[in-house]
């Protein structure tokens, strides 16, 4: 099978071409500049541009492509760091998306051979804040109102209902909060332990909806290859935890404290409340029911389980 990645140089993106290409699948991989060789297909989403003809051999898309929501290291929540959501940052964040969206629209209507499976990243925050109420994709409800739901509404997902291709198998992979060596919200839960820091964020009561890295790659695998699975996916852990009981088991692997708290007002000083609600405030209580329905097995259901993991690295 032949898969075209976009944004296959990032975090998930490395990862998932490494082991598609370990399963014997013949990745492609998609590039903004001139091709280097004959697994790399141009395409540019500012400039609504793609090569048609090596996208009609594709069996298979994964778009992963798009602006960080997070900064790329600790230093990006300071002010004036580049990092924090400045209207500059959203409009990145935003029209990354809705570009390549409409590109990839554009460009299955108006062909005749086109691949017949399409996954995309998408997020969790397309439900909004939902307090303890638990998720599930069968959800309908959107509570609206914040720049990280509208993104993922608007920008990643509506689009794709333009589409016309019946026999097109379109995968949402709604992702929440991604734990793995290398990315900032691990680098700052392990600081934070480490140092004694960690605690309730704010009251602590909002529901973290997480998952590792390794189960992120198998999930986007395991909706390769299972025809059954279509339209929205959750890619969390099937035990989603309270952020205070979340920082209580990571500490415990970690043989430290958690108990300092951290006032909401004073994160949303340092980190801009738009961006303190989407990372840290937003409640998710969300289960993966079409995973577990069609039998994915998660490799690190828990957080203590991925947290000693992270402790051994």
């Amino acid at each position: 099978m032949k898969i075209g990645i976009t944004g296959a140089s990032g975090f998930t993106g490395k990862r998932l071409s490494s082991e598609l290409q370990e399963k014997g699948y013949e990745v492609f991989k998609f590039v903004r500049r001139e091709p280097k060789n004959e697994n790399e297909i141009y395409w540019s989403p500012s400039k609504q541009e793609i090569d048609v003809d090596k996208f009609k051999t594709l069996d298979a898309i994964v778009h992963l492509a798009g602006e960080s929501l997070a900064p790329k290291d600790i230093f990006g929540f300071l002010p004036l760091s580049g990092g924090r959501w400045s209207k500059e940052k959203k409009s990145r964040i935003y029209w990354s998306r809705k570009w390549a969206a409409d590109l990839f629209v554009k460009t299955f209507n108006e062909s005749d051979n086109y691949p017949k499976i399409f996954i995309t990243a998408s997020g969790t925050t397309i439900y909004g804040d939902h307090k303890d109420e638990i998720i599930t994709e069968n959800t309908r409800t959107f509570n609206r109102g914040t720049f990280d739901q509208l993104v993922a509404e608007e920008a990643w997902e509506e689009p794709l209902n333009l589409i016309e291709k019946k026999d097109l198998r379109i995968v949402k992979a709604r992702k929440g909060f991604v734990l793995g060596k290398g990315n900032i919200a691990t680098q700052i839960v392990t600081l934070t332990t480490k140092l004694n820091i960690s605690g309730p964020l704010g009251k602590g009561n909002q529901f973290w909806s997480w998952i590792s890295i390794e189960d992120v790659v198998q999930a986007y695998i395991f909706c390769l290859e299972t025809d059954n699975i279509a339209g929205p996916v959750n890619f969390v852990s099937p035990v989603p935890v309270e952020q205070k009981e979340f920082s209580k088991r990571f500490s415990k692997v970690f043989k430290k404290l958690s108990m300092l708290p951290a006032p909401q007002i004073a994160i949303n000083i340092l980190m801009g409340s738009e961006l303190a609600h989407g990372l840290i405030f937003c409640s998710l209580r969300i289960i993966p029911e079409k995973l577990l329905k069609e039998g994915f097995k998660f490799r690190y259901p828990l957080i203590e389980d991925y947290a000693e993991v992270l402790k051994n690295d």
